[in-house]
């Protein structure tokens, strides 16, 4: 079963206290709020580091990040994956192998520096990974919020499915609206989630070498029943503001066995490591691999799936010596259909950019640096 605890807003201020005054060198802390980023600014978990680079848009080749969210007060902790709200509030997902412990994150939008997070939920021996966000409705008559998709694995769950996918609600962290998980599901250690424009949830099955997809139905119902929790108001102040009731642990859902309602697996798909997915405005999905067949007997590729694929279908690919890819870990499209790709290679990380359309053995059309090693990214709505 999974064993969390939830630090509501008053509990995440009580537990900066000690650091709030100083920073790990002792100075005084800074919290800042940056400028008023545009939207597809870059942002990238930063695990050497353990912390959120900040790219400009449209950013030069050779670039480094313009601003950076880091240091003791973040409690940020080997940064896994990330996404954004309707808000533009950043959540990035943690994971510390050493310590078997996660956490989920939430910064306000416009955050920068060694600030507090807004909310904050807590794993223990549970490994949390991908996620991803989507505009959603919870129950009929209420006003639209957001769903949050987190991929965990726990290693308490009977061998052969132990990734499941938990469902929150994106200012109530301590509610779990559904738990996915189970041998219907076929997934096999969830790594990168995305969703589409429908709220059709993509997963890319690492062990499994697939992409599974599901159907998340529009007013999902707690389980069990939960009091509702105020929602603090959400303004670009670096200080949170608790309001209401601190909420308390939630039991337990039960998994729900949800059947994917496609499955991209087979030789032709040459699937071999998926980390990373995205999904295009034209639902085209973009799947980051580490051991791709595209090339034998395997390398790093891009594989790009039509929209609606199901089955041993065939990809197109950007693969090959050109496209300087050695270790993708997560891939994102922009409007304008740039590719994105978080890459790693002896320790230093960097993101590729590929110009819409791009496939083969492609040159990036820019490589933006980063002090650390890379793993998700993101971009701002």
């Amino acid at each position: 079963m999974l064993r969390r605890l939830t630090l509501g807003f008053a509990g995440v201020l009580a537990a900066a206290v000690s650091i709030v005054a100083c920073s790990s060198s002792d100075a005084t802390q800074t919290i800042s709020v940056g400028p008023n980023f545009p939207p597809q600014t870059l942002y990238a978990a930063d695990v050497t580091q353990n912390a959120i680079n900040i790219y400009s848009p449209n950013p030069k080749s050779t670039a480094g990040p313009q601003y950076q969210i880091g240091g003791g007060s973040t409690t940020l902790s080997g940064p896994q994956y990330l996404t954004f709200d309707s808000n533009n509030d950043l959540f990035v997902t943690n994971w510390v192998q050493s310590s078997d412990s996660g956490s989920l994150l939430e910064f306000q939008a416009l955050a920068t520096g060694n600030v507090l997070p807004y909310q904050t939920y807590i794993y223990s021996g549970v490994r949390p990974r991908g996620i991803a966000s989507t505009p959603f409705t919870f129950a009929a008559g209420s006003s639209a919020g957001n769903l949050l998709a987190v991929a965990v694995t726990d290693p308490s769950q009977p061998s052969g499915y132990q990734s499941l996918i938990e469902l929150f609600e994106a200012n109530a962290l301590s509610i779990v609206y559904e738990t996915i998980g189970g041998p219907g599901t076929g997934i096999n250690v969830a790594s990168g989630l995305a969703f589409d424009a429908k709220s059709n949830l993509y997963v890319a099955n690492l062990q499994g070498k697939s992409v599974e997809v599901f159907a998340i139905a529009p007013t999902p119902s707690p389980t069990p029943s939960t009091s509702p929790t105020a929602s603090p108001t959400v303004t670009p102040s670096p200080t949170p503001t608790p309001v209401g009731a601190t909420p308390t642990p939630v039991p337990t859902t039960t998994p729900l066995a949800l059947t994917p309602t496609a499955t991209i697996s087979g030789a032709a798909t040459e699937l071999g490591e998926p980390t990373g997915i995205a999904v295009d405005s034209s639902t085209n999905i973009y799947v980051a691999d580490q051991a791709s067949t595209v090339c034998a007997p395997a390398c790093p590729a891009i594989l790009i799936f039509a929209a609606g694929s199901n089955g041993n279908v065939a990809p197109k690919a950007i693969a090959g010596s050109n496209t300087l890819l050695a270790a993708p870990t997560d891939v994102k499209v922009d409007p304008s259909g740039n590719i994105y790709v978080a890459d790693t290679a002896a320790g230093s990380g960097v993101v590729y950019v590929y110009s819409k359309g791009s496939t083969g053995n492609v040159a990036p059309s820019a490589t933006l640096k980063s002090p650390g090693a890379l793993v998700g990214i993101g971009l701002v709505p």
